[in-house]
């Protein structure tokens, strides 16, 4: 039997946003400055969905976890740089046994609407992307969130890793801080997590907040 190749999918609402999902696990695609690519946590057996995209110029790595993908897509996009945080670079490297560039590169090479951001309060170096575009905010997390669709929900919803708070929370006061502020100037209609299911809809804020309290 044929392995069927995971196709690369539009954001709905993000025209430069493109999505790979293979089981639980999703890589994330955000059209660069120069109409090239950049793959947010390239996932293991889903280079080839990008075959026939735009070029890849980079591959980035959220957080010291996310990792497993990488060999594959360095041998698919030769040419495309390796990124990380400075923090997530020291185990990337020793897992990986390569080397990763700093996200300076990366932030120059993407177009206005798309931030790199870097929570507070986790012990993993996890990078956010923000996109702001159209009427869409979106978030596209690694491990903090994931989506949960259960049997019977009409839509997803957010919802925690049950390894989570074990493996990648370093200080939940200092992360829901965080959270809170990044709230407070912008809220987020649509959050991409690497695990699950997207989340879409208008109570994300409270939503968030609520499930932070759990913690």
């Amino acid at each position: 039997m044929t392995r069927q190749i995971p196709s690369m999918q539009n954001l709905e609402g993000a025209d430069n946003v493109w999505t790979v999902r293979r089981g639980n696990l999703r890589s994330t695609a955000v059209a660069l400055a120069d109409k090239g690519l950049c793959l947010y946590s390239p996932v293991e057996k889903t280079s080839k969905a990008f075959a026939d995209a735009k070029a890849v110029q980079f591959l980035l790595a959220p957080n010291h976890y996310h990792n497993k993908g990488i060999s594959e897509h360095v041998t698919t996009y030769p040419e495309a740089a390796l990124v990380c945080s400075d923090a997530a670079r020291p185990r990337l490297e020793k897992v990986t046994g390569r080397l990763f560039g700093s996200l300076s590169a990366l932030s120059n090479a993407l177009p206005p609407i798309v931030d790199l951001v870097e929570p507070d309060g986790l012990k993993t170096g996890e990078v956010w992307m923000v996109i702001r575009t159209g009427s869409e905010v979106v978030w596209v997390v690694t491990d903090t969130f994931c989506g949960v669709l259960e049997k019977g929900d009409d839509a997803a919803r957010l919802g925690f890793l049950k390894t989570f708070p074990k493996y990648g929370l370093q200080d939940k006061q200092r992360l829901s801080i965080w959270i809170g502020n990044r709230l407070g100037t912008e809220v987020p209609s649509i959050v991409v997590p690497c695990h699950g299911e997207i989340v879409r809809g208008a109570n994300l804020k409270p939503d968030m907040l609520a499930l932070l309290d759990t913690l």
